[in-house]
């Protein structure tokens, strides 16, 4: 079997546990507070915060470390991580305490460790996914697609198991039953995918070598970043004692690589899909669990935008053979956008408990009768909560709308990844995956920002309308980075 065969397998693994984890915690954030979104949206934020500070640094350290070091390292702090922040919620779930200051350590300490282990994941898709693949895939970009295409067809299938294992698991056993599994899986699974990608290693020579000189991101700086004659020691005390100054020039050095990239255009695009409440986070499992849908059904409907997900892998490959790389993100990102156009008619659909539809009605009994108006308007108000009750209209018209945009996103997903792997350079993938990361939660953190204001079952449809207009936006990015793109293309082949 192939170095591709391990690689796909080992992240199946990392892949289920991930899912399982991120589907779980949603549903564990909002028992915790039952009725609010607050204590969901918080945790997003600690999660995006920590990357959006620490990614660059992560990959600059994968740029310039031993492959096979960097992914035991992730792995141990992945699992780990879930392992604590898993048992401080069955600490909750256990009701070992009633004291409301233990309880929100326990909430602290949540959201503390699985912020860092969602950390530790995304170094781990960094490195696999921006530096791993293109070496054994050595330049051959139709292999690069297959191999891009089967990860996340892995990952999107887990997608559809994974969350309805663990919601059928607390739904017909208990709570407590989703911490057992969630924290068994980890326990076991760290030592399958080390020792998968340990054979990946030793199979593959060309993941063995690095370039040996230190990181430098450029080279024309009169005070490189790395002083090669600081020996390991010092340099390792340089490291851990970063200065304010130097965190901030780090991180200008990083941003400015990443600024440079030709593929710069479609990064920024991709960061700005993130600004988006319309995908299977944990805000819209939290929204779906308030209007009354079951876990099971919540678990079934993430499943199936896995699987629209999975359908969009598919033609990711025929349409890249058919109209190319960068013309496929446009065919992926204008499917996004229709499809999520039923997302926005969801707010004035019937059981939705939206305050734009009550807005609207305001508006229109307005219009009739100015006179009549004070009398509607109460009416309206006492008659709403019973139209929410018993109609499922609104919940599952914008469940579908997501469910269908997930073949655009995925696709244009896998378009954005390959384009930055033929096109950065060796020394510069980890940092320009670690600023993507960033750049993408940035936008994600503004999501969850939006959502601390806009936290009640009533104010969705606020962030349904923003995050349709950030989809839309990063269509016309990416439409402005293709018709340059295709020119700048043509004039090349004339020139030539």
């Amino acid at each position: 079997m192939d170095a591709g065969f391990w690689l796909c397998s080992s992240f199946f693994f990392s892949s289920w546990g991930d899912r399982m984890w991120n589907f779980a915690v949603g549903l564990y954030l909002i028992k915790l507070t039952p009725g609010s979104l607050q204590l969901t949206a918080i945790y997003g934020a600690v999660v995006f915060g920590t990357i959006i500070l620490f990614a660059p640094s992560i990959g600059s350290w994968i740029d310039r470390s031993n492959r096979l070091f960097v992914m035991r390292t992730l792995l141990l702090l992945q699992n780990g991580l879930i392992i604590c922040s898993a048992l401080f919620i069955s600490l909750i779930l256990f009701r070992v305490t009633s004291d409301i200051k233990i309880i929100t350590f326990f909430k602290v300490m949540i959201i503390f460790f699985g912020a860092a282990a969602n950390l530790a994941f995304k170094g781990e898709e960094i490195s696999i996914s921006r530096d791993w693949v293109v070496v054994i895939c050595q330049n051959n970009k139709d292999k690069l697609t297959k191999i891009n295409a089967q990860m996340r067809r892995i990952d999107l299938t887990v997608a559809i198991i994974a969350p309805i294992a663990i919601g059928s698991l607390m739904s017909w056993i208990s709570d407590l039953s989703g911490i057992g599994l969630i924290c068994g899986w980890n326990i076991l699974s760290v030592f399958s995918e080390y020792l998968q990608l340990r054979h990946v290693h030793n199979i593959v020579p060309e993941l063995t070598k690095k370039l040996a000189k230190e990181y430098e991101p450029i080279p024309n700086e009169n005070e490189p970043y790395v002083n090669e004659s600081i020996n390991e020691t010092r340099f390792t005390e340089k490291v851990i004692q970063f200065r304010i100054f130097e965190k901030l020039k780090f991180s200008y050095i990083v941003w400015k690589i990443y600024r440079k990239q030709s593929v710069f255009l479609a990064g920024v695009a991709l960061a700005v899909l993130c600004l988006t409440a319309l995908g299977f986070s944990s805000i819209t499992v939290g929204y779906a669990y308030s209007q009354s849908v079951k876990e099971i059904y919540v678990s079934i409907l993430f499943g199936s935008g896995a699987l629209s997900g999975i359908f969009g892998t598919f033609l990711f490959p025929f349409i890249r053979n058919k109209l190319g790389l960068v013309k496929c993100g446009v065919v992926a990102l204008g499917f996004e956008c229709t499809m999520l156009l039923l997302c926005v008619a969801s707010i004035w659909a019937p059981g939705s408990p939206s305050n734009l539809k009550i807005l609207k009605k305001y508006e229109t009994e307005s219009s009739l009768n100015s006179s009549f108006f004070s009398h509607h308007q109460n009416s309206t108000k006492t008659q709403l909560p019973a139209t929410t009750s018993y109609s499922y209209v609104s919940i599952y018209l914008l469940m579908v709308g997501i469910v269908l945009s997930r073949a655009g996103l995925w696709m244009f997903d896998l378009t954005i990844t390959q384009l930055q792997q033929e096109n950065v350079e060796e020394e510069h993938r980890g940092v320009v995956g670690g600023v993507q990361f960033s750049f993408n939660s940035i936008l994600n953190l503004m999501q969850y920002i939006l959502t601390m204001v806009f936290f009640k079952p009533e104010d969705f449809g606020i962030l349904i309308l923003i995050s349709f207009g950030a989809v839309f936006t990063s269509f016309i990015i990416y439409i402005v980075f293709s018709i340059k793109t295709l020119v700048k293309s043509k004039l090349t082949s004339t020139i030539n």
